[in-house]
């Protein structure tokens, strides 16, 4: 043991393991968890969207969006209040499913659409695109934690014994069902930027590598990246027929303030994928 503290140093012994998501608690906002449900609510995955008349199907370069969710405001604040979103009405989420733009490059805008109607509308039959199966989907209040890459979560020094707790605890809420998610902390796979991706990108700045984030607009437009709120997380799902790139998540972000006008026409999707 004398020539192997002299070779290598004295060794100190592992930290014991601490309540990480006790720990955690204090940093974690409230989320919808989006579940499949038997019941006919007014909510869904897939089918067929309630466009109001005259209102045109979402399309990319003449070719249509696929269809991809239809969120009722009133369902949601019932299980969770979200008081950056509107109180009544129905989100229709459109984005292109054959293509998948990753989002990191301006040139992306257009490849998905998010629209505010009242729901009063009839389904509108789809035009000739790939529709998704029809699933009822219901809310459920969780907690959402953020991920180790956080200023706040790295400030808590985790081992990385302590780190596996908390991406394990953050997965746990999910249960066995995918991640489809309304508000709070993104579950990202690739990185945990997103905020700031979107707020650069959304601006005209590239971020497909780091020249968008070093360059010179980057610096003032970095704040604005607190103001970017999680609007959607859709995972990939068998039983929807959708897959993300290689198992990936799709997200739809929106600055509150854009939410609150009801101006979702500014809000922006990025693709993650393992």
């Amino acid at each position: 043991m004398g020539i192997l503290k002299r070779l290598f140093g004295p060794t100190e012994p592992p930290r014991p393991l601490r309540d990480v998501m006790a720990l955690a608690a204090p940093l974690a906002r409230p989320a919808a968890h989006l579940v499949k449900s038997a019941d006919d609510g007014a909510s869904h995955f897939g089918g067929a969207p309630p466009l109001p008349a005259g209102m045109a199907w979402p399309a990319r370069d003449g070719r249509p969006l696929t269809f991809l969710a239809c969120l009722d405001l009133s369902s949601l604040h019932a299980a969770l209040a979200t008081p950056w979103l509107p109180l009544a009405g129905r989100l229709l989420f459109f984005y292109d499913a054959e293509n998948q733009p990753w989002g990191f490059d301006p040139k992306d805008r257009g490849s998905w659409s998010v629209r505010l109607v009242d729901g009063a509308a009839a389904p509108a039959p789809p035009p000739a695109v790939a529709e998704l199966p029809r699933q009822t989907i219901a809310f459920r209040a969780i907690s959402s934690y953020p991920s180790w890459e956080r200023p706040e979560v790295q400030a808590l020094d985790l081992s990385d014994a302590e780190v596996e707790i908390l991406i394990d605890g953050a997965t746990a809420v999910y249960g066995h069902a995918p991640h489809h998610q309304v508000s709070g902390f993104p579950h990202p796979i690739q990185g945990d930027e997103m905020e700031l991706e979107c707020q650069l990108v959304s601006h005209g700045l590239y971020c497909g590598d780091s020249s968008g984030y070093l360059s010179r607009d980057a610096a003032g437009l970095r704040d604005g990246a607190r103001d970017w709120r999680l609007l959607l997380q859709i995972d990939s799902d068998d039983d929807l027929a959708v897959m993300w790139g290689d198992a990936g998540i799709l997200y739809f972000w929106i600055r509150e303030e854009d939410a609150r006008a009801g101006r979702f026409d500014h809000a922006w999707a990025v693709l993650q994928c393992h």
